[in-house]
């Protein structure tokens, strides 16, 4: 009788996550036809070393050593797409689909850990169907299509299904030790699963976090014995001590400034501070996901300088607080609940500290979500109701529907590079970010050809992006090119609009891939520019930012060869070579490629000055 109960249960588990699987595929399906998109680039596409061909198995081992800087890090996601490069290419569908594919696997564990979390809460009646309806949510959410859909966050979702593994080991450890069984065998796999998730992604760091916020919740330091109460007590509240000590004593020392942050445009104060508006802002996108508060780029974003310059950081940092304290006082009277509110602060808790990060992101809320749903399914199984469950399963399978539908509109936009671009704009036109990626739209639609209402459409929108308030120098690098590689007449005011931001704005990476993009032009392909205005940018970003020699030498050959400026060569060799104690065996590099140019002199000068 026992065994057949099992089987029916096994069946019916397995038609659940046939069920999940299927209805999440068709949400997602209609755009894995979409481009790739903002860091897809300097991390995949530009990314040789990711480049695998096929055959070829010890260049996975490149490319999982591929992660910049250092390719020390994230070496299980780049070896995936180092694998999904050998078996497609670069054609985005074959990307994309991976990302869907480990979306999949995790929609399942997250179905098995609601099945755990609800059990551990006290839910008897409807169990099954309560885990798959929060998993379902989760999986199908609009928020989560530009996680799923952008091919480098791969790196966050192949993270959190190690995570999800190594929290279902945890939560099978604990139940046997409370039971008076062996839980270390099980603990030994959570960290196991805790180390492959570090290969994925630096997120996996969260995991003390969230075993924690499930020990002040559901499982209450519980054991079968005092000694093993008291254990998990007095291990949790020393590994509490000791990370609040590191993060004083090291994270915020490292990381923090008073001063702005290098390639920022705000300092460790304005970050922390602007989190208090944008942690609010991201539950209202998961309990009200409409497509104008999606707006994947937030570059637009102005952070916060004190509590009230805006007042909604104040407003927003006591709608924080409350929350918190609402979970620790409910932590024994609604354990879920506060699990939920738990494990929403617990997954920003990197992201959302002094660690000089972009301000906002959307894939930051992945794993976040899951803790809204808790909140929000354990107040749905306490509403009372009259007559029975069913408006109560009429209304989550409403939500599931709605939000199903808006995933799907979203993942169709993603699926049109036309479409998603002309939305990004759409939804947030005080972005740089979108403007210019529509513009390069623009311009590749012209293919070439200056007399194309496309390549109009694509200074127009340049220009705009000039425009708008934290605009970089792309769109002035922009202009400059495409004008000059049609042989047009490049406006001085494009120009003096570059030099004026590199006066004024931080310096960041894509300052200077900017910089070295018009250098590539001018240098490898012809294209005419004004040489003394291109030297001038060059000396006005290195005011600013000290760069390894090569960057100095490539600007010096510039110098030579086409300003015809040999004093203002001289200095940037000199800065070449004072930085390439380093670098020692550049200056026989440098000195080689000036003999070949029949520059002996300055070949001797460098090696001479290197040696004073």
């Amino acid at each position: 009788m026992q065994a057949s109960k099992a089987a029916g249960a096994g069946w019916k588990q397995g038609l659940a996550g046939l069920a999940m699987v299927l209805l999440t595929a068709a949400v997602y399906w209609p755009g894995l036809s979409g481009p790739f998109l903002f860091d897809d680039f300097p991390a995949l596409v530009s990314n040789a070393r990711v480049h695998v061909v096929a055959g070829d198995w010890p260049g996975l081992w490149r490319a999982a050593t591929s992660f910049d800087p250092g390719g020390t890090g994230r070496q299980l996601a780049m070896a995936s797409f180092g694998l999904n490069h050998m078996l497609g290419g670069l054609e985005p569908w074959g990307w994309k689909l991976g990302g869907l594919l480990v979306h999949l696997l995790n929609a399942l564990l997250v179905y098995v850990l609601c099945l755990r979390l609800l059990a551990l809460a006290g839910v008897q009646q409807w169990l099954r169907l309560s885990a798959f309806a929060v998993a379902l949510l989760w999986a199908v959410h609009p928020l989560q299509v530009s996680t799923v859909l952008y091919v480098v966050q791969r790196m966050e979702t192949l993270c959190l299904t190690f995570t999800l593994l190594a929290l279902l080991a945890y939560l099978r450890a604990r139940s046997a030790q409370i039971a008076g069984g062996r839980g270390w065998p099980w603990l030994l796999g959570c960290a196991l699963c805790f180390v492959l998730a570090l290969g994925a992604k630096e997120s996996a760091l969260l995991l003390p976090l969230y075993t924690l916020a499930l020990e002040l919740s559901l499982l209450g330091f519980a054991g079968n014995t005092v000694g093993q109460r008291r254990f998990w007590r007095w291990g949790y509240a020393a590994g509490s001590a000791l990370g609040v000590l590191l993060f004083v004593t090291v994270i915020v020392p490292h990381y923090g400034s008073l001063e702005t942050i290098t390639g920022r445009d705000f300092n460790t104060v304005e970050r922390v501070l602007s989190q208090l508006r944008i942690l609010p802002m991201h539950l209202g996108q998961m309990l009200l996901p409409l497509p104008a508060s999606m707006t994947f780029y937030y570059d637009d974003f102005i952070a916060s300088t004190t509590l009230l310059q805006p007042w909604t950081t104040l407003a927003g940092g006591l709608l924080l607080a409350g929350l918190l304290a609402l979970a620790w006082w409910l932590r024994r009277r609604a354990p879920l609940t506060a699990l939920g509110i738990f494990w929403f602060f617990a997954a920003h808790a990197i992201t959302s500290s002094v660690v000089p990060l972009e301000l906002v992101f959307e894939h930051r809320n992945y794993f976040a979500l899951l803790g809204v749903l808790l909140v929000l399914a354990d107040i749905v199984r306490r509403i009372p109701v009259r007559d029975g469950p069913g408006i109560k399963i009429a209304g989550v399978a409403a939500a599931i529907v709605l939000f199903g539908l808006l995933a799907m509109v979203r993942s169709a936009t993603w699926g049109d590079r036309l479409l998603l671009a002309t939305e990004f704009v759409a939804t947030n036109p005080q972005s740089p970010r979108a403007a210019h990626e529509l513009g390069v739209l623009y311009y590749e639609m012209a293919d070439g050809s200056a007399n194309s209402p496309f390549f109009s459409l694509a200074v127009n929108t340049f220009e705009r992006e000039a425009g708008l308030p934290k605009a970089s120098i792309l769109a002035e690098q922009s202009l400059i090119l495409m004008h000059a590689g049609q042989g047009l007449p490049v406006e001085p005011r494009w120009w003096s609009g570059l030099h004026r931001r590199l006066q004024e704005q931080p310096v960041t990476p894509q300052t200077t891939a900017a910089l070295f993009g018009l250098l590539g032009n001018r240098v490898n392909k012809g294209v005419e520019l004004d040489d003394r205005a291109l030297d001038q940018a060059f000396m006005l970003m290195f005011e600013r930012v000290s760069m390894p020699p090569n960057s100095y030498f490539d600007v010096a050959m510039h110098a030579l060869d086409y300003s015809h400026d040999e004093p203002l060569a001289r200095s940037l060799l000199m800065q070449a070579v004072s930085t390439s104690a380093e670098y020692p065996h550049y200056v026989p590099v440098m000195a080689g490629v000036l003999r070949e140019k029949g520059r002996d002199d300055l070949a001797e000068w460098i090696v001479v000055k290197s040696r004073e």
